[in-house]
């Protein structure tokens, strides 16, 4: 049997993780719960190969030769990206199905889905 060739799709986490304010502490441990389960599901399922969130902390790096740094994400980004997904889909609207069965995007976050461009360098 010829196995479908699958590419790698990031999910970047942009936004707030909760509607409406913020949630409780109790709300907050379901809404986890939820997504932890939903990471196990799909890497028991060998489609999710990462998944980490980010620290709100963060450095710009810019100019000839990195010589421009500057504290936290760039002034024009109104939201930050909290975290990553990796998973690996056929296509883009695979991936999209898949992105979209996310628990955080019913609390309020946004998952952005990018293909990993393969890098031939030989």
């Amino acid at each position: 049997m010829k196995k479908t060739p699958t590419g790698q799709y990031m999910f970047l986490v942009r936004g707030s993780s909760c509607d409406g304010g913020a949630p409780s502490p109790e709300q907050m441990q379901v809404q986890m719960r939820e997504v932890y389960a939903w990471i196990e599901s799909l890497s028991n399922q060998g489609i999710m190969t990462s998944a980490q969130p980010l620290t709100p902390e963060g450095r710009m790096v810019s100019g000839k030769n990195g010589s421009l740094v500057s504290d936290g994400i760039a002034a024009e980004s109104k939201e930050a990206v909290g975290g990553f997904f990796i998973v690996h889909a056929a296509t883009m609207d695979a991936a999209v199905a898949i992105a979209r069965t996310c628990p955080a995007v019913d609390h309020g976050a946004r998952l952005e889905v990018r293909r990993i461009a393969n890098l031939d360098c030989d």
